[in-house]
């Protein structure tokens, strides 16, 4: 299997009308602390990520860009399980990675629970769709 681990320009959601209706109507939440999981079913085909990290909590924007670059490198490395499932099951999904802690955390520690947000998010899709 050749699998790809990239993150491109199109697995990127950005607009602030798709963003707003993400928020909107994406009542469909996922929490493991300390990420929550924003989703919302689409029409279009693939999946669209977000990834948050909140300038009331990390005031520099080194402290929010290492956040995000460690959520993006997870998504990257392990989005292949959730792909999968969405196109077996012909859903688009757009997404939103939310940090909610206030310190930064080891990359280890992070990736391991945002692998329980995305083992869920992953049986979730599984068990609806």
């Amino acid at each position: 299997m050749n699998t790809r681990f990239t993150f491109s320009k199109q697995e990127r959601l950005c607009g602030g009308t798709q963003v707003d209706r993400l928020f909107a109507q994406g009542n469909r939440q996922i929490a493991v602390f300390p990420v929550r999981l924003v989703w919302l079913r689409t029409d279009e085909s693939g999946i669209r990520v977000l990834i948050s990290a909140p300038k009331r909590k990390f005031h520099h924007a080194v402290d929010r860009n290492h956040v995000k670059r460690q959520i993006r490198e997870f998504y990257r490395l392990n989005s292949a399980a959730l792909k999968a499932v969405a196109s077996s099951k012909g859903v688009g999904l757009d997404l939103a990675f939310l940090f909610l802690d206030n310190r930064i955390w080891e990359s280890s520690a992070l990736d391991s629970k945002l692998s329980q947000a995305l083992d869920r998010l992953v049986k979730e899709l599984e068990n609806i769709y």
